[in-house]
C-alpha cells in the first residue's frame, strides 16, 4: 500500500473551510469525496481523537471527556494517558502487520493519550531534537503558526522516516480565537491548505482523509452548575467535559457537563432544577446518556447536561454570567467537514469520526 494519512483539524466546523481559499481541499473533493460528517458527543478533543485512532465509540475505548472523576475513589484526574484506553489503537493493529505508524500532534497530553503502537510520536510542546534541527523550533504554543509548524513536521517525518501511516492532529487555538469570517482565520486555513498540498506532493500514491474533531461556536452565556445545584440544596459537582490544562483556549467553559451528585437519589430534583435554567438544552441520566451517545457508563456522572448553542458550563464567579468566548462540547459542534482521496477512503466514505481511520488497517 502507499502512504496513508489522516489529518484532524482541531475545532474546525465546515464554515471555516467554506469561508477560506482552500484549493487543495477543493481538489480532494473533486477527485475523491467530501461530506458534512458527525463528531462524537461530547464534542471535545480527547473523545474524538481517541474515537478516530481506535475506530470506535467511547463505550468501547473509554474516553468520555478531557477530565474524569472516579466515583469509586473520589479522585479527579485528567484523561491524558494511554492507561485510560480500554481498547487497542489502529497503530497497534497496523504494527502487528509489520507496518510503521507516526503521530504528530500539538499537545503533549494528547500524544501521551493516543500514541500507543506508534514508532514515531511528536508534539509541538516537546518535539524531538532531530526534528527541531531540521525544521526549527515550534513557535509559541498559543499562536496560529503552531499548526503550520505541525504540517511542516509531518512532511519532514514522511520524507525522512517513511511511515506507512501518519496521523496529524492540530490544536484549536485559532478557531477559539477567531470566527470563520475573520481575515486571520481565512489566512490560517489558506496556509494549512497550502502546506497540505506540499504533503500530498511528496508522492502520487498517498491516500488521505481530512476531518475535524469538533466544530466551534460563539458563546454568550455561562452557567456554574455546581453553584446552582448547591445553592438550591441539591449538593453535587458539575465537571465540564472540556476541562484540561490548556485554559487559554476556552477557560474550561464547554457545552456539556457531567453531574456527580452527593446523593444519587436526587437525580429527579437536580433534573427539574437545571431544566429551569436558560441555556440548558437537555439533561439525562447516566443510562440514557450512555445508550444515546454510546458512552462508557462507568466514566460519566449521574447526569449528562447539554447546553444550547449560546451557552457553556464551568466554574465562574457567579451562578450565571454573560461572556464572550468561542467554545464547543455541545450537540451544536457536532458537524464536521470530512474529505477523502484514495481507494480506501473512497470505498468507505466515512460519515463520522469513528469511521475516518477504519480503512487504515484494511
Amino acid at each position: 500500500m502507499g502512504t496513508r494519512i489522516v489529518v484532524c483539524l482541531d475545532g474546525t466546523s465546515p464554515r471555516y473551510i467554506s469561508k477560506s481559499d482552500t484549493p487543495t481541499l477543493d481538489a480532494i473533493a473533486r477527485e475523491g469525496f467530501n461530506t458534512i460528517g458527525r463528531a462524537v458527543v461530547p464534542t471535545v478533543t480527547n473523545v474524538n481523537n481517541t474515537s478516530i485512532v481506535t475506530a470506535s465509540f467511547p463505550e468501547e475505548h473509554g474516553i468520555t471527556s478531557n477530565y474524569f472523576l472516579d466515583l469509586s475513589t473520589g479522585e479527579e484526574r485528567y484523561m491524558e494517558s494511554s492507561e485510560y484506553l480500554l481498547t487497542e489503537t489502529i497503530f497497534e493493529r497496523i504494527g502487528r502487520r509489520g507496518k510503521k505508524s507516526a503521530l504528530v500532534t500539538a499537545k503533549e497530553k494528547l500524544k501521551t493519550l493516543i500514541h500507543r503502537g506508534t514508532e514515531i510520536a511528536e508534539s509541538a510542546e516537546k518535539p524531538s531534537r532531530w526534528l527541531v534541527d531540521r525544521i526549527g523550533a515550534p513557535p509559541e504554543f498559543y499562536t496560529i503558526e503552531t499548526n503550520h509548524w505541525l504540517f511542516r513536521a509531518a512532511r519532514e517525518i514522511l520524507v525522512v522516516k517513511s511511515p506507512d501511516v501518519l496521523y496529524l492532529t492540530t490544536t484549536d487555538y485559532a478557531t477559539h480565537a477567531y470566527p470563520p469570517e475573520d481575515e486571520r482565520s481565512q489566512w490560517n486555513f489558506n496556509q494549512l491548505d497550502r502546506l497540505l498540498g506540499e504533503i500530498l506532493n511528496i508522492s502520487s500514491d498517498i491516500e488521505i482523509v481530512v476531518t475535524a474533531d469538533h466544530g466551534m461556536n460563539a458563546k454568550s452565556r455561562a452557567l456554574d452548575l455546581t453553584r446552582i445545584l448547591n445553592e438550591a440544596g441539591v449538593p453535587g459537582t458539575a465537571i465540564p467535559i472540556i476541562k484540561d490544562r490548556h485554559v487559554v483556549h476556552h477557560q474550561n467553559l464547554g457545552g456539556a457537563a457531567y453531574i456527580y451528585l452527593n446523593d444519587p437519589s436526587a437525580m429527579d430534583d437536580a433534573t427539574t432544577l437545571l431544566l429551569e435554567e436558560r441555556g440548558v438544552e437537555s439533561i439525562m441520566p447516566n443510562s440514557e446518556a450512555a445508550r444515546i451517545y454510546r458512552l462508557h457508563p462507568d466514566r460519566i456522572g449521574h447526569l449528562l447536561v447539554l447546553a444550547d448553542i449560546d451557552t457553556v458550563f464551568g466554574t465562574i464567579s457567579a451562578a450565571r454570567e454573560e461572556i464572550t468566548i468561542r467554545s464547543h462540547g455541545s450537540l451544536h459542534e457536532q458537524e464536521i467537514p470530512i474529505y477523502g482521496l484514495g481507494k480506501g477512503p473512497m470505498a468507505l466514505q466515512p460519515q463520522s469520526n469513528p469511521e475516518v481511520a477504519a480503512w487504515l488497517d484494511k
